[in-house]
């Protein structure tokens, strides 16, 4: 960002997020800069009431926000649509949504196209078991392959739900490859070089003895979702532009019902790790000015990313926070507990530790796990305590004495922290070159008992497109396999029409 009153002095402080409410004060605790956020808490412990909800009813610049329930919707959408903020709402099991076609990112360009296609075909195939994972990175290709194809075929919809038409044909699919490459080898409708390659491998996998059944129902089963009818309408238009979102401030929820959460997370995964790359290409002063001289890509965006380990392994997130400050993006994500990051189904301990270190700021409730709680205990330090020591001699005068000794004591025991009171939490700040690391008891910030949040919150919603249902079953063109028929050619069937002959039985043994 730059000052206004001098365009090329560069501003340093950014957009604030709230993290926590002084011990005593009236007053909110925040970070800004590029710093990142995160809180593991188990559920029923306010994550919303005193982390997200706050924060999008304050943060001034863009945000992309995860919300089970639809509960941030309801409390902040009125407030952040008033302020000018261009809002969408992306809510694929209702009809009455923003719609978010996630091919439409994808580049054109020979030398880009195929590396983006493998980039949404990596969020799409991820295996709750890393051991599994070679069979999902061959469904990729396979994917990859398809999204190729349709790009190179204008008559057919370049959708989530037209690919899954073609991953339905199942083991077909490999029959389907042939007539294609049969088809459209040569001539004005040829496929590229590199589509007919890709196009091959789905052949060549065809011809396996074994595997390609397994490939092909992975190919299928992660599409299962895209079939439904709210989704596909949900995929089929462009409402929703991440890579404009530095340029106007523009607020947008993914939203869906909490029972449903899981069921949506590889969509969610594909949603917003588009939404990061998308920011992170550019970096803000490499993207050009305005009229006036100030940054074309001038606001930064905040990712909300509320039960992030639903999502599976997000490849965005395994790099983005540590190398991408620059591009303006920040982070507050917000998940049950560690070891969900560091599970086998997201990132293993390794990558989830690296990504969770790159998060300056870690808000901390009371754990409810007596081993997380020893953990914290053990980083939060001792401290030092005076402890008076009584002696008594049993001599022929009997004399008492008292002496005081200096003895460390952990700041808070683990049995402290998980019983820290409900309106209570402990922050941790990272240290930086010019500051030590810094430790903070304070209060949750609780936004229905602030006048500040009252007034913002739940205000009226803005109005959101219908779909037309009747459009629905045109969003997808069906498709088969065409299974040539036989046909005798002469002399052939005249020889057996002649020996069917000879074989019938006299007429007079007929009757």
């Amino acid at each position: 960002m730059y000052s206004q009153e001098n365009l090329q002095k560069r501003i340093e402080d950014f957009p604030p997020i709230l993290i926590g409410k002084h011990p005593k004060r009236d007053s909110f605790l925040a970070t800004y800069g590029q710093s990142f956020v995160m809180l593991a808490a188990p559920p029923g412990t306010m994550k919303g009431v005193s982390m997200v909800i706050p924060n999008l009813l304050t943060f001034p610049d863009s945000v992309v926000v995860n919300d089970p329930k639809f509960e941030n919707w309801d409390a902040t959408a009125g407030f952040r649509a008033l302020t000018g903020q261009k809002v969408r709402r992306f809510s694929p099991e209702r009809m009455d949504t923003h719609r978010w076609n996630p091919f439409s990112a994808l580049r054109r360009d020979p030398l880009y196209r195929l590396g983006d296609i493998r980039t949404q075909a990596a969020a799409l195939y991820v295996s709750d078991n890393p051991k599994n994972q070679e069979w999902y990175s061959k469904a990729a290709s396979v994917f990859s392959a398809i999204v190729l194809y349709l790009m190179e075929t204008p008559e057919l919809p370049f959708t989530l739900p037209q690919v899954y038409e073609v991953a339905s044909m199942g083991v077909g699919m490999g029959a389907w490859a042939e007539q294609v490459m049969a088809a459209r080898s040569e001539g004005e409708k040829a496929l590229s070089a590199e589509c007919l390659r890709e196009i091959g491998s789905i052949v060549e996998q065809a011809k396996a003895k074994s595997g390609w059944s397994t490939t092909a129902d992975i190919v299928r089963s992660q599409l299962t979702l895209y079939s439904e009818k709210t989704v596909a309408w949900a995929l089929s238009g462009d409402d929703i532009e991440f890579d404009r979102m530095r340029e106007e401030k523009t607020s947008i929820y993914f939203c869906v019902t909490g029972e449903n959460v899981k069921k949506f997370g590889p969509l969610m995964n594909m949603f917003f790790s588009q939404a990061m790359m998308q920011n992170s290409r550019i970096l803000p002063d490499q993207g050009g000015h305005c009229e006036d001289g100030s940054l074309r890509l001038k606001y930064q965006i905040l990712f909300v990313l509320d039960e992030i380990a639903v999502m599976g392994r997000m490849e965005a997130m395994e790099t983005g926070p540590a190398l991408l400050r620059g591009a303006g993006l920040r982070y507050l994500i917000i998940f049950q507990s560690k070891d969900q990051m560091r599970g086998e189904r997201t990132y293993g301990k390794e990558t989830g530790d690296a990504i969770m270190k790159a998060f300056h700021i870690e808000v901390v409730f009371a754990p409810g796990d007596i081993d997380v709680a020893r953990t914290y205990s053990e980083r939060l330090g001792n401290t030092t305590v005076r402890v008076r020591n009584d002696s008594v001699n049993y001599g022929k005068e009997r004399t008492r004495s008292s002496s005081y000794s200096d003895q460390p004591r952990p700041l808070l025991l683990p049995q402290e922290l998980n019983e820290l009171p409900f309106d209570e939490q402990i922050i941790f700040v990272q240290g930086t070159k010019k500051t030590k690391p810094v430790n903070i008891r304070c209060r949750k910030i609780v936004y229905y008992e602030e006048e500040v949040f009252k007034a913002r919150k739940g205000l009226p919603t803005p109005a959101l497109p219908m779909g037309d249902a009747a459009l629905v079953d045109s969003l997808t063109v069906p498709m088969r396999v065409v299974v040539p028929t036989a046909a005798m050619v002469t002399p052939h069937d005249l020889v057996i029409q002649q020996e069917q002959q000879k074989r019938q039985p006299p007429a007079d043994v007929r009757k």
